[in-house]
């Protein structure tokens, strides 16, 4: 039996609100040999309910994230925020992490994992990083808008390879350091932003500040990182 991945959503607002999310997340996830079911945003009773039939948890990207949770305010150039994703998916990466259940985070998704666990987060690169690279790209989804180099000693270097490594970038905000305790950084680009966090430790939970999803046609080693992560769930099934 395939392993189970639960990916998360957005969800629109108003009357004619509704999940969405973009395929390419589940056919990456079919691709490399996993089943996915889309998840609502629930309670914590829901989460504890769902998680026990999940093998694996993908965060996938979105809105910004409500600088509240890490004890900030909202900077001018703060984007739309859902306050119901950010409650959900907040709580259900604390609870993956604590019970051992493997994570990949994409873009925002590496962001909610970072502030799940006490971290903070540049609300702002172009006005608070210093000499900022384009992070924000206007090409097509599947093309490499600019580098990171990858650590050579990281999980990451494993599945798609170490130094510079071409990415997708569609981001404004990043990793705030000094970085958190179990995290390492296993990427970053030329201006020094963080663009990819890992747990060092046994457990498979990886944050990518890009859209690997989206890039197999430009660049095929990224399915390796879905390969790896449902190989994971796959493990722990």
């Amino acid at each position: 039996m395939r392993p189970l991945i639960g990916i998360t959503c957005s969800l629109g607002f108003g009357e004619s609100a509704s999940y969405r999310l973009h395929p390419s997340y589940v056919n990456a996830i079919s691709h490399t040999g996993g089943a996915a079911v889309i998840l609502p945003h629930t309670d914590e009773q829901g989460i504890r309910e769902l998680i026990g039939t999940l093998d694996g948890i993908v965060l996938s990207g979105g809105d910004d994230i409500d600088p509240a949770y890490y004890h900030e305010q909202p900077h001018v150039a703060l984007g739309q925020i859902d306050p119901s994703r950010d409650r959900f998916e907040l709580e259900l990466a604390k609870t993956a992490i604590r019970i051992g259940v493997p994570i990949l985070g994409t873009c925002r998704g590496m962001q909610v994992l970072y502030v799940a666990m006490g971290g903070r987060l540049i609300q702002d690169i172009p006005s608070q990083v210093k000499d900022a690279i384009k992070h924000k790209q206007e090409a097509p989804k599947s093309h490499p808008g600019h580098k990171v180099t990858v650590e050579i000693d990281s999980k990451l270097a494993g599945m798609i390879g170490s130094g510079e490594v071409g990415v997708n970038s569609f981001h404004h905000q990043a990793v705030k350091e000094p970085v958190i305790d179990r995290f390492t950084v296993s990427a970053r680009s030329a201006d020094g932003v963080i663009e990819a966090i890992e747990f060092p430790e046994d457990q498979f939970v990886l944050g990518v500040q890009w859209h690997p999803e989206a890039m197999f046609s430009t660049s095929p080693t990224m399915i390796e990182v879905f390969a790896a992560f449902v190989a994971e769930a796959a493990a722990r099934r």
